[in-house]
């Protein structure tokens, strides 16, 4: 499945019965570097790192999942993941 996240805006992957994923799009601090952030929560405490990736990163880790990444610009990043949507374009 595709995912499209505006810079600022998060959105609630689920995998699974158990398994939810809240993603944050940070936008790109420079040309060359965007950033990822899992919004992680236990009860009342909550953090959210920032994870920088370089703009020709093909796969991105997030916990235990892994997803493609389709297209990333200063307003949103698409990703998937289904690395046959992600190559889709290549064929």
């Amino acid at each position: 499945m595709e995912y499209k996240i505006q810079v600022g805006k998060s959105i609630t992957i689920k995998k699974g019965l158990v398994s939810n994923l809240k993603l944050l799009y940070g936008g790109m601090p420079n040309e060359q570097t965007f950033t990822v952030c899992p919004l992680v929560q236990n009860g009342h405490v909550g953090h959210s790192p920032n994870i920088y990736y370089d703009i020709y990163t093909v796969e991105i880790f997030i916990g235990e999942m892994t997803f493609y990444l389709i297209e990333v610009t200063p307003r949103y990043i698409l990703i998937t993941d289904n690395i046959d949507e992600a190559n889709k374009e290549f064929v």
